[in-house]
């Protein structure tokens, strides 16, 4: 049985300095990929400067203040609020197409003349919305459990910016994205009244709304 050949100091030496500088490698390795990962808010915080920045009456002046989650909604929030609303539209076309029948025996001249062609469009947008909302359940269906994901985040922003008479001031903005992995700006509000209450609706819905309209 031959010797164990055991490594001189010198070529030890040479080998602990080869695998240090492996092990460097790998760990800077690993840390640059992390350092590369952005979070939602850092993603966030750029989409929305790029978006603002172009629109400022100095773009120069720009300075980050506030970028704070305050909401988000999920594909079921939009799903509820799509099919209430074509409900209350079904609702409020069948209470007054009862209205406009009443004229058959009452005004029967009328009725022909006129009421009769308004029963037939009501129907025709009755018959309309309740086949929309059985679309939108087809929809959920397929959804399955996506329906429980995030479609659009909601943000409180502030930043300080030169406006028109050249004076620094503070801005504050209800910012709406869409969802991961691009977080795109959808809205960017100065005031409540113009926050879209179901904001980037829910998969596949734009695509069949565009055969009804």
């Amino acid at each position: 049985m031959g010797k164990l050949k055991i490594p001189k100091p010198k070529n030890m030496k040479k080998l602990m300095n080869k695998s240090i500088v492996a092990i460097g490698i790998v760990i800077i390795g690993l840390t640059s990929c992390t350092e590369k990962e952005p979070t939602r808010d850092e993603i966030v915080k750029r989409n929305v400067e790029e978006y603002l920045k172009p629109k400022m009456n100095d773009p120069e002046s720009y300075e980050f203040v506030e970028l704070r989650l305050t909401d988000s909604i999920l594909y079921s929030d939009n799903i509820k609020f799509r099919k209430k609303s074509f409900q209350q539209g079904i609702k409020y076309n069948s209470d007054l197409l009862k209205i406009i029948e009443n004229y058959k025996t009452e005004f029967p001249k009328l009725w022909e003349d006129e009421k009769k062609e308004e029963a037939v469009n009501l129907i025709a947008k009755i018959n309309k919305n309740k086949e929309i909302i059985f679309k939108i359940d087809s929809l959920e269906s397929e959804l399955g459990q996506k329906v429980n994901n995030v479609a659009s985040y909601t943000y409180f922003f502030k930043f300080r910016g030169k406006n028109k008479m050249g004076a620094k001031v503070l801005n504050e903005y209800i910012l709406q994205t869409n969802h991961s992995p691009e977080f795109k700006v959808i809205n960017l509000a100065d005031d409540k009244g113009k926050v879209f209450v179901t904001p980037n609706g829910f998969p596949g819905y734009n695509e069949m709304m565009e055969k009804y309209n």
